[in-house]
């Protein structure tokens, strides 16, 4: 699951679109655009007339200027911990508009504020050391710590693995309450004959029912280690890049950037 949004065209302010079946229509409280009047039973069919003219109003596909997939929760929600870690007073904008759930919106008339703090975090903000959980072989870095996902990265059915100040941790859930399974900061990985996924460092070794980590890769890690790394904006280069290009359509527009 992931988050994306869009900027509405101007088709239907500049009235380049094809008039709207009923009214009024504009961008409500919410920033969407849509028919101005509260749902319920009795103007259902005009909601619907108006969602059917937002898809095929105009050339743009659902009305919309941009659309941008923002990616995973997990991006989203390291980049919101590194600038609270960076200075809230530094991003009062950024740490107001994005998202934490998949609705929302930046006011249009806050895109160049925004612009602002974005330049801010990548040209002079002193960013914080990040705590990742690394390939040993390559240095790849495969998941960082998320403080508001208590640094779980698998969420399994009996358990939850992951990553924080004090190392990579498993967490058994098959008992009341919850009990620490293993913890340490350097260990390997294997896959044994029966399927099984084995944990151990230099004094203990434990088995459990569930796919290794990182094992979208063609090959699993092997050997892994929790190290502390600085941080950098570089780090978010592909977000940073979805953030300005919004905010670019939304200049360009007048509309707002919308989550979804």
């Amino acid at each position: 699951m992931g988050v994306g949004a869009y900027v509405y065209c101007r088709c239907w302010q500049d009235g380049l679109a094809i008039p709207a079946p009923v009214g009024p229509v504009g961008i409500d409280q919410d920033g969407r655009l849509g028919l101005l009047k509260l749902w319920d039973r009795s103007n259902a069919d005009e909601h619907g007339a108006v969602e059917d003219w937002l898809r095929h109003g105009c050339p743009h596909e659902d009305m919309r200027f941009a659309h941008e997939d923002v990616g995973a929760w997990a991006g989203v929600r390291i980049f919101q911990q590194t600038l609270r870690e960076a200075g809230t007073s530094n991003f009062p904008r950024l740490l107001s508009y994005l998202p934490r759930t998949n609705d929302g919106w930046i006011p249009a008339a806050e895109v160049p504020a925004v612009l602002t703090e974005l330049d801010y975090f990548e040209n002079r903000a002193r960013l914080p050391d990040k705590i990742v959980l690394v390939d040993e072989a390559t240095g790849d870095g495969l998941y960082s710590y998320i403080e508001g996902c208590r640094g779980v990265f698998v969420w399994g059915r009996d358990y939850d693995l992951g990553v924080d100040p004090d190392g990579f941790f498993v967490v058994d859930k098959r008992v009341d309450p919850p009990v620490t399974l293993f913890r340490t900061v350097r260990f390997e990985q294997r896959v044994l004959p029966g399927g099984e996924l084995e944990f151990a460092d230099s004094g203990r070794t434990v088995r459990l029912e569930m796919t290794p980590i990182a094992g979208y890769l063609p090959v699993p890690p092997q050997r892994l280690a929790v190290q502390v790394r600085p941080g950098s904006a570089a780090d978010f280069a592909y977000l940073l890049g979805v953030l300005r290009r919004l905010c670019a359509a939304s200049l360009t527009t007048g509309n707002p950037v919308n989550w979804i």
